[in-house]
């Protein structure tokens, strides 16, 4: 590699382009730098808009579920999953309140034995109008809500089984009616039991069951509601679908409602057991008061420990519809995030973040600068790369050229001093006028003919070879039969393949039409393939020279069984001063122009050659020309074997 050329490119071109990649990375990073901090300030105004929004909405969330814990008011205001009292350190679920309340309701004797006596003639009878009577009497002395209910419902059920089934629903549907507070020992209330003896009817229609499901969400929806209850609640929904089918959407957004209820319960039972190691403090911070983040992300809580009642009150708010309504203009999310802001002290777990669309504007607003940076890198980038490919373009052809005229003048002068030297050898041998019999002399003169014309072919090579590079080379087109150039062509290398031990077997079709070709051009190609053949065969000693018509095209083959061509040379070995490089080719003199000049050959006819060849399997080498247009004849093919000796 030149060391001047090496000191031009990096005086020139890699120092300059080197130092404005320097300068333009260095404002790429300021410009960075300066985009981060205000993105950053940008976030931490978010926080605190977020966190003063967020926390309006769930105190006035938190005031209204105290306000309506009470029994007067049983059901959850929207977005509320669980109000509960703190007692001792642990939190009493308002289904279990509803199941002491109920155990503490005084027993009345005279309901009982009423209704013991109902039972008997119930199930041991089977008197069911007299169990009913018996069960309504109960119903009339009972004083408290929950006695005459139940005892309403007992008479129910033993209408039914006496087919008083119009009696029994007046009464089921006045238990409808009742405050979802009303419960049994189970917490479950008895409006879910009128609910279910009401959907057992088989010819229910929508009239029937309408009541029913606006009464069932009611229940659903009551803060007092349990795992039994919210159970049953949703079987009686699934049976009213195949009774009345118009209802159906209704019943599935119950049971949606349900289902919500459910995950509410089931975490709040999860929310018991891990209350004690929460550390959750009645208590505020900077001022505010402390909400923390509860349960999976799909079911988050924001729960907060109310200090504004003598007895501590635990709040929790679904998150997720909280957040989606604050959360206009920007994301709330839960956990931590790579581009959000934590809203703490207030909501520790919760973050701020502007969504993508925003911050990307943002970010493009901060960065105007970048793309400009960013084209004039790549530009320097590009110039230095391109110098760099060019650079090294020129240094490898230059040293691929001199490498390929070395081997060129070296394979040249092997060529000419080896005819030279026989010519030479054998006029000094006929000029010393020794006696020699005259078939000695014969021969003495046909190798000097003989390498003479080899010693031609060479330098006709090498002159056309320099009128191709300087594009002064023609050829003269005219109407022509192939064969006689192919005769000429197997006659003159006769005597070489005769002194080898070669034999040509030649086979060529007489009725082939003329082509449109130079016939000294014609003869050197084919004399230029059968020289590589005879140098390339190896140990095969025979090689086949054809001339046929394939199509509207004269096909002149030579053939050899020698060593053959990598499938991976095949592309190259048309290039000029080219030469495959191997073990078998290392001691097989050439210039490395004979395929050059035959690819030439071809295409300045019109043509093309072709190659087909495998390791050790031999070569084919097709020179294929396009035909005049002529009247096509039967072929006569004539075969001629040119050999030692002949």
């Amino acid at each position: 590699m030149p060391t001047r050329q090496i000191a031009f490119f990096l005086v020139a071109i890699a120092s300059p382009c080197a130092l404005l990649v320097v300068l333009t990375l260095r404002m790429l990073v300021q410009d960075g730098e300066l985009a981060d901090k205000r993105i950053a300030d940008e976030r931490r105004r978010i926080a605190v808009d977020v966190r003063q929004a967020l926390l309006a909405r769930v105190e006035s969330l938190r005031i209204l579920a105290l306000a309506t814990s009470d029994a007067a008011a049983p059901e959850l205001p929207a977005d509320v999953a669980l109000v509960a009292r703190v007692e001792a350190g642990r939190v009493v679920l308002p289904w279990e309140t509803a199941v002491l309340m109920a155990s503490r309701t005084p027993d009345d004797p005279r309901v009982r034995e009423m209704i013991r006596a109902g039972e008997q003639r119930e199930f041991i009878a089977r008197q069911f109008n007299d169990a009913a009577t018996a069960y309504q009497r109960a119903a009339d002395v009972a004083r408290h809500p929950l006695h005459r209910a139940s005892a309403q419902l007992l008479a129910a059920r033993a209408l039914v089984k006496a087919g008083r089934e119009g009696e029994a629903r007046q009464i089921a549907t006045a238990i409808l009616r009742l405050q979802a507070d009303v419960v049994d020992d189970q917490a479950i209330p008895l409006v879910v039991y009128a609910a279910r003896l009401l959907s057992d009817r088989r010819h229910a229609v929508v009239e029937d069951a309408q009541p029913i499901l606006e009464h069932l969400r009611r229940v659903v929806s009551s803060r007092a509601i349990g795992p039994a209850a919210l159970y049953m609640a949703r079987d009686v929904t699934r049976q009213l679908v195949p009774t009345v089918p118009a209802l159906e959407p209704q019943i599935a957004e119950i049971g949606r409602l349900v289902d919500q209820r459910a995950r509410d319960i089931e975490q709040s039972l999860e929310f018991r057991s891990d209350f004690s190691n929460l550390g959750l403090p009645a208590a505020r911070v900077a001022g505010e008061p402390l909400w923390i983040s509860y349960g999976p992300n799909a079911a988050t809580w924001l729960v907060t420990l109310s200090p504004a009642t003598d007895v501590p009150v635990v709040v929790a708010i679904r998150a997720e519809p909280v957040l989606t309504a604050v959360g206009t203009g920007f994301g709330v999310a839960v956990g931590s995030s790579p581009q959000g802001e934590p809203l703490t002290p207030t909501f520790p777990g919760l973050t701020a973040s502007l969504p993508p669309q925003a911050l990307a504007k943002l970010s493009a607003e901060t960065r105007r600068q970048r793309p400009f940076y960013l084209a004039a890198l790549a530009l320097v980038v590009s110039v230095a790369l391109v110098g760099t490919y060019l650079f090294w373009r020129d240094v490898r052809r230059e040293a691929r050229l001199a490498e390929m005229r070395s081997q060129f003048v070296a394979s040249v002068s092997h060529e000419l001093k080896t005819p030279l030297t026989a010519i030479r050898m054998f006029a000094e041998t006929l000029l010393m006028r020794r006696s020699t019999p005259a078939d000695v002399q014969q021969e003495y003169l046909e190798t000097i003919v003989n390498e003479s014309e080899r010693l031609t072919r060479l330098l006709n090579n090498v002159l056309d070879f320099s009128n191709i590079e300087s594009g002064t080379k023609a050829y003269r087109l005219e109407p022509h039969s192939l064969a006689d150039a192919v005769r000429a062509a197997a006659k003159a290398i006769h005597y070489p393949f005769a002194q080898q031990g070669f034999q040509l077997h030649v086979a060529i079709d007489e009725d082939v039409p003329a082509v449109a070709a130079d016939p000294d051009a014609i003869e050197q190609a084919v004399l230029n393939l059968l020289s590589n053949a005879m140098k390339y065969s190896g140990d095969a000693r025979a090689v086949d020279l054809q001339l046929t018509q394939h199509g509207d095209r004269a096909v002149i083959r030579v053939t050899d069984h020698g060593i053959g061509i990598p499938v991976a040379e095949q592309s190259r070995i048309f290039d000029k001063f080219y030469r495959v490089r191997d073990a078998g080719t290392e001691r097989i003199a050439g210039t490395g122009l004979g395929l050059t000049l035959v690819d030439h050959v071809a295409r300045g006819h019109g043509g093309t050659v072709v190659v087909q060849s495998a390791p050790g399997q031999g070569s084919t080498f097709a020179l294929e020309l396009p035909l005049l247009p002529a009247t096509a004849a039967v072929p006569s093919t004539t075969a001629l074997i040119v050999g030692r000796g002949e």
